[in-house]
């Protein structure tokens, strides 16, 4: 009796049970769940940013609107400078926009850009940096170009100081010889020449403006003249014979050292107490992006005076940031008067041929 007693009271606790697990099942199906809760759909995005534009500007500089680009934004997202709030203004769930203000990059620094979203969800993004610096003026530095002829191949790019990178290149008057053309963003002018560029000069000027908010310019008149035979450049005149010397300034060209026994020499002028740094880069060259080497020149690197008498001279050099020895050359010289110095490139073996191609960088040339 009291057996059969006992199994009668268990039922009624058995089925309580049961409906409260089945309740608790389909709270947590409809969202509603206990104090563990559960993300509501209407739950606003974590923002994200990807990039900002500009990601410069000029200490003193005037007001501009900052763009930022990314991924999560809303109607209510704002937009934080160095964590204090800007009016933003939303143009779609992947950009804002604010103004900055003057008193905003008074001074040099960097100030940490994030987004905002307020609950519910959301929260802070991820911080991007715009970097506010002291910018000296844009200029052109490249002044001289080396000639060409029919169908050869040209390749220099161009060089600049001051400003803030990354640059915009464009020919404001004249045109380039044809068959070449100038990478608006690296500032490289090659190309095939085309036969029927030969004759006259090819005389333009050249433009870079900067990324500053409030953009920089600076032009500088060239010229790329374009010869029916190119003269060869194996000794400077100083050294004797008719050869020569292919004339360049501050920037960067490609060549080759053929055939057998060739030798290239450039020249460029200088002034007293200013400091070149020249280069060659064929061990280094990536020109398929495969990180293979392809190319087989053992540079010997020679700086000579107005006289031909030499200044310095290097084989092999350490690579940059490392420890590592490359068959390219590198000299880093003071000058001691203003006027002609002479580059000169050979290979250290003596060899010639179509594959060893190499670049000569010049820097801190008139």
């Amino acid at each position: 009796m009291l057996q059969s007693d006992r199994k009668v009271d268990r039922w009624p606790k058995k089925l309580t049970l049961f409906r409260a697990a089945m309740l608790a099942s389909l709270l947590a199906l409809a969202g509603c769940g206990g104090s563990g809760g559960g993300s509501s759909s209407t739950d606003n995005p974590t923002p994200k940013i990807t990039s900002i534009s500009p990601s410069t500007a000029a200490a003193g500089g005037s007001s501009f609107t900052l763009t930022v680009n990314g991924t999560g934004f809303i109607s209510d997202s704002v937009m934080r400078w160095k964590g204090t709030a800007k009016t933003t203004t939303y143009i779609s769930s992947q950009q804002l926009t604010a103004t900055i203000d003057v008193s905003d990059i008074a001074t040099a620094g960097t100030a940490s850009i994030t987004v905002y979203n307020p609950s519910p969800g959301g929260g802070t993004s991820n911080a991007v940096s715009l970097s506010i610096i002291t910018v000296s003026a844009v200029k052109i530095l490249t002044t001289v170009l080396p000639p060409t002829g029919a169908l050869k191949s040209y390749y220099f790019i161009l060089s600049t100081s001051g400003g803030a990178s990354p640059f915009t290149w464009s020919l404001s008057s004249g045109s380039l010889p044809s068959g070449l053309i100038l990478d608006s963003s690296t500032g490289l002018i090659s190309g095939t020449v085309s036969a029927s560029a030969v004759g006259s000069p090819s005389q333009f000027t050249v433009q870079v403006e900067d990324s500053l908010n409030k953009p920089q310019t600076a032009t500088q008149a060239l010229t790329i003249n374009v010869l029916a035979s190119l003269p060869r450049n194996d000794n400077p005149p100083a050294c004797g014979g008719t050869d020569t010397a292919t004339a360049i300034s501050t920037g960067r060209l490609r060549a080759s050292i053929s055939p057998f026994g060739d030798i290239d020499v450039y020249s460029f002028q200088g002034t007293a107490g200013n400091t070149v740094t020249i280069q060659t880069y064929s061990a280094q060259l990536d020109l398929f992006s495969d990180s293979a080497r392809h190319f087989y020149l053992d540079s010997l690197l020679e700086l000579l005076d107005e006289s031909c008498s030499p200044i310095a001279i290097n084989d092999d050099s350490t690579v940059s940031g490392s420890t590592t020895t490359t068959q390219d050359s590198y000299l880093q010289e003071t000058l001691t008067y203003t006027g002609s110095y002479y580059v000169r490139v050979r290979d250290l073996r003596g060899d010639g041929r179509p594959d060893l191609i190499y670049e000569l960088s010049l820097s801190g040339a008139d």
